[in-house]
């Protein structure tokens, strides 16, 4: 399972190529604030969590009925038996630009909500971000820190990018037992060089569980992932993303 959770992260991580409509009252920590009674509005920025795990009512973990019950019949549904991918098949479901994929999380279980992804300017997530927004609107939405330190991952020996906030990586995750919700963001330049895009990555880890038939701790992680292209910092893509992760 160790060998999946890398697999999964490290490919998240390294990938250049993850959906949220949630208002601003419902996704927690935002809220709209008038700027000397201009009409623009801005936003008190706050760090990617689950509430924010959502897209216009459908949510990360709803079946592929409860999604349409909410959404309505997809534009296409697409049933894909990939056995290279850890969850093993899965099914994408598309709403004009937004492609909703289901995955067998629980071995067996029915099919539920893991991923939302778009590379379409018409799909607006968390606070109006869409593909067509730039860096600094990302920056503008979600904290971050002044003085970010250095991003290396294990399989480098050179910085291949900075964090937004927090310092947690995916070595310190899989050495030991992490206390408490864990909150971190990177922006990943790994790729620059090859393709001119990099990523800004933002994960969250709710507090570990005991999970007495495992003998082991349980966890989840959601991610979100902006595909930028270098030069502009331009978003070109949105994804967010679930993985259910033992410890």
């Amino acid at each position: 399972m160790k060998m999946k959770i890398i697999s999964l992260l490290l490919a998240i991580a390294l990938a250049a190529v993850f959906l949220m409509g949630c208002s601003t009252d419902s996704c927690s920590g935002v809220a709209p604030v008038r700027n000397g009674g201009a009409s623009s509005e801005a936003y008190v920025p706050h760090k990617f969590g689950v509430d924010a795990a959502a897209v216009n009512g459908a949510k990360i973990g709803m079946t592929q009925e409860q999604v349409k019950s909410i959404l309505g019949e997809p534009d296409e549904v697409r049933d894909v038996p990939n056995d290279n991918f850890i969850y093993g098949k899965y099914v994408d479901m598309t709403y004009g630009g937004l492609t909703m994929s289901f995955y067998d999380v629980n071995e067996g279980d029915e099919l539920t909500l893991g991923s939302f992804s778009t590379g379409s300017p018409d799909v607006k997530f968390v606070n109006g971000l869409h593909v067509g927004s730039t860096k600094d609107d990302v920056l503008a939405t979600f904290t971050h820190e002044e003085n970010p330190q250095s991003l290396y991952f294990s399989t480098t020996e050179e910085c291949c990018g900075e964090y937004i906030y927090g310092n947690y990586n995916i070595e310190e995750f899989l050495a030991e037992t992490p206390k408490g919700e864990i909150q971190y963001a990177y922006i990943n330049r790994y790729s620059e060089e090859i393709d001119q895009t990099y990523t800004m990555e933002y994960y969250y880890y709710p507090p570990l569980v005991w999970n007495e038939d495992e003998d082991d701790y349980t966890g989840e992680c959601y991610s979100m992932v902006f595909y930028m292209e270098s030069g502009t910092d331009i978003v070109t893509g949105i994804r967010i993303s679930f993985d259910l992760a033992l410890h």
